[in-house]
């Protein structure tokens, strides 16, 4: 894993990643508070995102409520890199629980977060994210391989 501590605040609802699985909305348990005197959050949403070096990302987005949901036509999944505050509520607090090398370790921090705050649990389908991935990866190999190549092949002229 990265030694780099995961960002915060505005810097995690700038990071652009590829969303491969993205949960339903779920009510808190119990409403959690936030900052500078907002309303308390009282939905979250789960998600597994991939960064340009491939890292999975494990995250949750608290909303206000159900209904401030993200509306936008890329959810519940996005291969396409996109940054959270394009596609999250300006109320939603976004919290990056972990950056680690596998789906299977993204979801069981996902699982353990959420086990306190929720009484759903997730149920993705786990060989498609594990397929998910690897696509990702694969396409972002390739893209390092062309632009390798193509730098050689300028340094050759």
């Amino acid at each position: 894993m990265p030694d780099r501590p995961l960002p915060t605040g505005d810097a995690a609802l700038e990071l652009v990643l590829a969303h491969l699985f993205v949960s339903v909305p779920m009510r808190l348990d119990a409403p959690r508070p936030t900052q500078y005197g907002m309303p308390p959050s009282r939905a979250v949403i789960a998600g597994v995102s991939m960064d340009v070096h491939g890292w999975v990302f494990a995250w949750l987005a608290y909303l206000p409520s159900l209904t401030e949901t993200p509306s936008i036509s890329v959810w519940p999944t996005v291969r396409a890199p996109i940054s959270f505050d394009a596609v999250l509520p300006a109320a939603a607090e976004l919290e990056l629980l972990a950056r680690v090398d596998t789906s299977e370790r993204a979801l069981a921090r996902l699982g353990h977060h959420l086990q306190d705050i929720v009484q759903a649990r997730l149920n993705p389908d786990v060989e498609y994210l594990h397929r998910a991935v690897g696509a990702y990866r694969a396409e972002l190999r390739a893209r390092r391989d062309r632009a390798a190549g193509w730098e050689r092949g300028a340094d050759t002229h």
